[in-house]
Formats: C-alpha cells, structure tokens, sequence
C-alpha cells in the first residue's frame, strides 16, 4: 500500500465484544431450537411405522432365516394383509405415544437450555475478547490496512473485497478468505480515540473506497 491519504483510531471495548456475543449467541439457540425440532419431528413421524413394521419385519426374517417353506411364504403373505388394520389400531396408541415425546423433549429442552445458553455465552465471550483493544486503520486508493497494538498489519486490497455491510455503529468489511469463516473487519463508525470531527471525515473516505469496491454482498 502507498502511502496512506486516511487513517482512523478507534478501540474495541467490553461493550462491543457484548454486542456481538448477545448477537452471536441468540443466532446459535435459535439453531439449535431448530435443529432440535427438526429432529423431534422425525422422531415422532417414526413411531407409527416402527410399531407397525418392526415386529413384522422381525417375524418375517426369522422365518425366512429358519427356511423358506411354502407356509412361510402363506405366513408372510397373511401378516402383510394384516398390515393396514394393523396400523389403523396403531394409530391412536401412536398418536399419545408422540404427545408423550413431545413433552419429555420439551421438558429436557426445558431443563438442558440454560446450561447450553451458558455454556454457549461462555465460549463466545472467550472469543470475542481476544478481539478488545486499540486499532488503526490506514487506507488509500490501492486498500486499507488494520494495526492493532503488538500484532503485524493486515492489508487488504479493495479488489479482494468481497462483503460490504453498514449497522449503525460500525461499517463490516471482509475479503474471500475472512468471509468463508465468518469474519471480517468491524470498524466503529464513531471513537473516543481521535477528534470526532477528524474521525468522521476519515470515515467518509473510508465509506466512499468501500462503497467503490468491485464486489459488495
């Protein structure tokens, strides 16, 4: 990068890492709820077709496997007959047997949530701590380049831009490879490290180069 025409100072603070894990963590539960309820749905759509089928096809393989005769073959044909009044009488038995998991799943959901909800803020709140701290922001017409304070530079380009989002409070840029994991540069639109006025004019150049980038998602 050429010599740089803008430059922004600003800190990532406790209140900012809380933001994001409070955002982070809801994206996580709803998830898991989902997934959850997905597969309590399978598991219920089951049970009619595994009191029904399993005890036949268990009878079936035992007599098959002690010799196929020609009364195996009546027996087999007998017991797929009784398979639709079969499972007509097994309907209702089937129907409070899901009830009765719809509850136990709701119950254990019920109980595992807060300890899942905790365990899940806890890994967060780890994560997005590493990222507190103070940063600079240096950009021309080639990219931009991020400092953080006793770590390397990271430079990118604004032809490898490929993700440009505004929030309120920060402007999210990230190339290729940091928006495959999920991440990118979250740069606050305001900050308590420069003159305000300095900052916001850095900003808008800023904002004007992202703006300009020749991928924005």
């Amino acid at each position: 990068m050429s010599e740089a025409c803008g430059e922004l100072r600003y800190t990532i603070t406790a209140a900012h890492t809380r933001h994001w894990v409070d955002a982070a963590l809801e994206r996580e539960m709803q998830r898991d709820d989902a997934l959850a309820e997905r597969l309590g749905a399978v598991q219920q759509r089951a049970v009619t077709p595994m009191l029904v089928l399993l005890p036949v096809c268990g009878a079936g393989w035992l007599l098959i496997h002690r010799g196929a005769t020609p009364e195996t073959w009546i027996t087999l044909a007998l017991a797929a007959l009784l398979l639709v009044p079969a499972w007509r009488f097994a309907r209702p038995f089937a129907a409070r047997l899901r009830r009765a998991m719809a509850r136990q799943q709701a119950d254990g959901a019920a109980r595992g949530h807060p300890l899942s909800r905790a365990l899940a803020r806890l890994t967060l709140a780890t994560r997005f701590k590493r990222l507190q701290g103070d940063y600079r922001v240096q950009f021309d017409a080639q990219g931009m380049q991020v400092s953080r304070v006793g770590q390397p530079p990271a430079a990118l380009r604004w032809s490898d831009v490929v993700h440009v989002r505004e929030t309120d409070a920060f402007l999210v840029v990230a190339c290729a490879a940091l928006h495959s994991r999920g991440q990118a540069y979250w740069i606050p639109k305001h900050s308590d490290a420069m003159d305000q006025e300095v900052y916001r004019q850095g900003m808008q150049g800023l904002l004007g180069h992202c703006r300009a980038a020749p991928a924005t998602a």
